[in-house]
């Protein structure tokens, strides 16, 4: 008994950290609260869309939604129709994953992120995607393209 109780102890460390080193490991869904105007569909659809990537979306009603951004920093040129907050980053607009991913990852030294307007084609917006997103820092830098 003693024998199968530290193989089966072996066992359970080596798949422990297994998923640890190959960035497997159990860890709780990034919680995201987006904020936008009642009945914008766009807003849901991107809600959507990151849950299917694994965070946890919740929605949230705002009728002053320019107030929230003034309130956190973001410019009107950089405003979209929702804007996120996810852990202590601002994200604003229909902003393509992998960018909230390396954001995330990186943990820059900045307040957030935005992609501004809607762009056709971005997660959450139909219509055809008409070129590179620009996804910006708030202070209006360039952060990445896709």
């Amino acid at each position: 008994m003693k024998l199968y109780l530290k193989k089966a102890t072996a066992l359970l460390s080596l798949l422990v950290l297994t998923s640890i080193f190959s960035g497997n490991a159990l860890a709780a869904p990034v919680k995201v609260s987006l904020y936008h105007n009642p009945g914008c569909m766009c807003c849901e659809q991107y809600a959507a869309y990151l849950d299917n990537k694994g965070y946890d979306v919740k929605v949230i009603d705002t009728d002053d939604l320019a107030g929230f951004n003034d309130k956190h920093g973001v410019p009107p040129k950089l405003a979209s129709c929702h804007t996120m907050l996810i852990g202590h980053y601002v994200v604003v607009g229909h902003v393509p994953e992998p960018a909230i991913a390396k954001l995330l990852r990186e943990q820059p030294d900045i307040k957030g992120i935005s992609l501004p307007g809607m762009p056709a084609g971005t997660p959450g917006m139909p219509g055809k995607k008409q070129g590179p997103f620009v996804v910006r820092t708030l202070s209006g830098d360039v952060y990445a393209t896709y």
